[in-house]
């Protein structure tokens, strides 16, 4: 049905993960109190830019958008965990 096709890691450039933790600072001054889910939308327009060069491998075209959605997602919320996780 869909065809067969290798899904290779995604290759995420640290310039990404900067984006991402330049735009959560960001976020965090704009949104003071603010909840999570407007902060974490705020953020993954901002880094739209820097995520459309993350490699994406031999993901189909018509798989592409939601793949790079699903990155974009868990870099946030990786990188939020790290920067507010208590020691």
């Amino acid at each position: 049905m869909f065809g067969k096709f290798k899904l290779d890691p995604p290759k995420v450039d640290p310039e990404f993960i900067e984006a991402v933790r330049r735009a959560m600072s960001e976020a965090e001054e704009k949104f003071l109190g603010g909840k999570g889910e407007a902060k974490r939308e705020w953020v993954r327009e901002r880094v739209m830019e820097a995520a459309r060069r993350v490699k994406l491998g031999n993901v189909p075209e018509w798989l592409a958008e939601p793949v790079r959605d699903a990155v974009i997602y868990v870099v946030i919320e990786v990188v939020w965990t790290m920067a507010f996780k208590k020691p």
